[in-house]
């Protein structure tokens, strides 16, 4: 279960770790995500700062030294967070570690991850996020326990429904950056199986919900969404029983490239066009960017369909 505990939450919003979270809302290069009792910062889609919390009163701040393949230096840095002075010296150590990770990119770069952040700030966190139909509860979600693997989990909440909290559907996104990514074993049709296995288990997939639930409401509590939810002030709740969207962003697809085409008239794909566990849907962009909304997905027959009046 991804989820902060009450003291954890408390601590960010107006303890200890409160300069940290202050830190992030003033710099959209940096995204906070909940796990189970600890927090992932991401820059760029790396993990830049994890939290962890022992004992619901002690909290460990790590680097992944495995960026640092160019053995820059790193500056030295208290191993626990015992007081305001240890957070602002990770803090502080910030944009050499930023430097690190670049360096890291360079050599290593991860551009679908990179993307998936963005996609993150631009629906929840951004000057268009309050018109956006899809916020995301999270990034790189796995769950070896339950089988679960996802780009991006996301809440869709229509802007006619913004009042009520339980109006909210669940959306599965995959992303694939540049056309590479649309087959092997994790391409397209892959996530396809996988994901309808996964469904299909209802005690998985419940738990996947509640997960949902909680991130969201407590980055909403956090304050790292923007939007308006109306008077009602209404946390979300998810139904298992509605269906969920899977929803695929092709970004930087190549129009000579007959890839997508040939992955797109597979049989094997074209049979999850009516899915009885999702509703399969492609994003295609509303002009330009990555704003989300319910009018900017359509359905398998429908993407091969602009397709083909784009002569592939």
């Amino acid at each position: 279960m991804r989820k902060l505990s009450d003291t954890f939450l408390h601590d960010l919003q107006f303890g200890l770790l409160q300069p940290l979270l202050s830190r992030v809302k003033q710099d959209n290069t940096l995204m906070l995500a909940i796990r189970n009792d600890y927090i992932n910062i991401y820059y760029r889609g790396g993990n830049i700062i994890r939290v962890k919390s022992k004992n619901n009163s002690r909290y460990y701040p790590t680097f992944d030294l495995q960026y640092n393949i160019f053995n820059r230096d790193i500056p030295s840095l208290p191993i626990d967070i015992a007081s305001r002075n240890d957070v602002e010296m990770w803090i502080e150590s910030l944009p050499r570690l930023k430097e690190i990770m670049d360096y890291y990119f360079s050599a290593h770069p991860k551009p679908e991850r990179e993307f998936q952040q963005l996609v993150a700030r631009e629906n929840n966190d951004s000057t268009i996020s309050n018109t956006s139909e899809y916020f995301i509860s999270d990034i790189e979600f796995a769950d070896s326990e339950h089988g679960a693997r996802f780009d991006m989990l996301a809440i869709r909440w229509l802007a006619s429904q913004r009042k009520d909290g339980t109006k909210c559907k669940v959306a599965l996104i995959e992303m694939k950056y540049a056309d590479n990514a649309l087959g092997g074993n994790a391409g397209l049709l892959k996530h396809l199986q996988d994901i309808n296995d996964f469904i299909a288990n209802p005690v998985s997939y419940e738990n996947l919900l509640e997960t949902m639930e909680n991130q969201f409401n407590q980055l909403d509590q956090l304050g790292l969404l923007k939007f308006n939810k109306g008077k009602s002030n209404a946390k979300i709740t998810l139904n298992p029983d509605d269906k969920p969207e899977l929803i695929f962003i092709l970004a930087n697809h190549n129009p000579r490239s007959k890839k997508l085409k040939t992955v797109l008239e597979n049989s094997l794909v074209e049979q999850f066009d009516n899915s009885q566990n999702f509703d399969l849907r492609f994003y295609t962009a509303s002009y330009a960017g990555y704003g989300l909304h319910k009018e900017s997905m359509v359905t398998l027959t429908q993407f091969r369909q602009l397709m083909t009046k784009r002569s592939w």
